[in-house]
């Protein structure tokens, strides 16, 4: 109980002198296409592929863009539009200078007309910029990935591996956005 009491008015210093944590979450948005290798595990052989998909990612504990950061992360991609592939997992970024790391793992379904609906793994690493927003929630992305995904159904041999560009939503918005601005002065 002794301690307790030497204790008290070192945490209350302590606390009046900390500042406030101003971190914030911060979301992006961004289509993804690119290049993809499939069909590595097929006796037939690997074939090329156009990637598209979507990916948004929610991240936490960023006060500035020097910040490491973590959270969730979700996207939909399809390749050669044979699939259609949900998946989401954790993100985390790395700063690194003026650009940053995003490494990511997670899971994913991917769902063929002939084969049906089957399980997988991804991991993602992503460089490019993603910039820091101090005035609101939303954050630019744009940037380059390289991504993994295994088919973990035994029946399914499945292996993809995926080169590409991440544009944020927001620049590719930014046309529609001025014509319409145009057309209504």
């Amino acid at each position: 109980m002794l301690r307790l009491r030497r204790l008290a008015p070192v945490a209350l210093i302590l606390a009046a002198w900390s500042s406030p944590a101003a971190a914030r979450p911060q979301l992006s948005g961004g289509l993804t296409t690119g290049a993809a290798l499939t069909d590595l595990r097929e006796s037939v052989g690997p074939r090329l592929a156009y990637h598209l998909g979507l990916r948004a990612d929610l991240l936490f504990g960023r006060g500035r863009s020097s910040d490491m950061a973590i959270g969730p992360y979700v996207d939909l991609a399809t390749a050669a539009f044979d699939s259609i592939e949900p998946g989401g997992g954790v993100a985390w970024l790395v700063p690194a200078g003026s650009t940053a790391f995003v490494l990511s793992a997670g899971g994913f379904a991917r769902g063929e007309r002939d084969r049906g609906w089957s399980p997988g793994a991804a991991g993602t690493l992503f460089w490019g910029s993603r910039s820091y927003n101090f005035h609101g929630t939303y954050g630019l992305t744009v940037g380059l990935f390289a991504q993994g995904r295994y088919g973990l159904d035994p029946a399914i041999p499945q292996a993809d591996a995926i080169v590409g560009v991440r544009v944020d939503l927001a620049y590719l918005a930014l046309p529609v956005i001025l014509a319409v601005e145009a057309i209504r002065r």
